[in-house]
């Protein structure tokens, strides 16, 4: 059932860090610090960094999630409306913009939400004239995978034992810089659009220039 009210997305600000430094300890065996999270803000050339906000009207998740969605925030300024979060770093001479990290909370997860961030990443990649777009993702994940071949990622490579634990990661990557695929994201977006109600705020065209 759709919300009444749209979801938000808008460049990620210093006082979402707590809100995000937890959704990654609910994500990730290996998460981000808090310092990694401030850094990367602070370089605002190359580094671009987007959240998702639950509608306004939405209640809490289930209780004992709830708890754990609390926990690091108790005492901190953040705001708790944040669920998800996408960020990219350009690289290559500014030719590549990387996927560094996408996560959602458990318990917004299967909404479409994932999508959007990568859709919205992607959009903002193009808007700064990049070539190529690419990440890595777990070997096992089977489920992000077939999100990004439906965004255009083809596999290009292994790097053997990337995790801690020891999983290897898969290179992908998209070229982004022909009109067709330009085309291709634009039908993505409207299809998205249709079955998940989002709004952009601070987020543009030019958003790239801006910051």
């Amino acid at each position: 059932m759709q919300q009444s009210k749209p979801f938000t997305v808008r460049p990620m600000e210093s006082r979402d860090i707590p809100a995000v430094a937890v959704i990654d300890r609910l994500s990730f065996p290996n998460p981000w610090s808090v310092s990694s999270y401030a850094q990367e803000l602070s370089n605002k050339r190359r580094s671009f960094y987007y959240v998702v906000l639950k509608p306004a009207e939405e209640n809490a998740p289930g209780s004992g999630e709830w708890r754990r969605w609390l926990r690091g925030l108790v005492g901190q300024q953040s705001d708790s409306r944040v669920i998800g979060y996408v960020g990219f770093r350009l690289q290559n001479q500014d030719t590549e913009a990387h996927i560094s990290t996408l996560a959602v909370h458990p318990d917004w997860r299967r909404k479409g939400l994932g999508e959007l961030l990568l859709m919205l990443a992607l959009e903002q990649a193009l808007s700064l004239r990049v070539d190529v777009v690419s990440l890595e993702v777990r070997a096992s994940n089977q489920v992000a995978q077939q999100l990004y071949r439906k965004y255009g990622f083809h596999f290009k490579g292994v790097m053997k034992a990337y995790y801690l634990d020891g999983e290897d990661a898969w290179m992908m990557a998209v070229e982004v810089g022909q009109e067709a695929y330009r085309r291709r994201l634009l039908a993505l977006r409207q299809a998205l659009e249709a079955r998940l109600p989002f709004q952009q705020v601070g987020v543009g065209q030019n958003d790239g220039d801006r910051l």
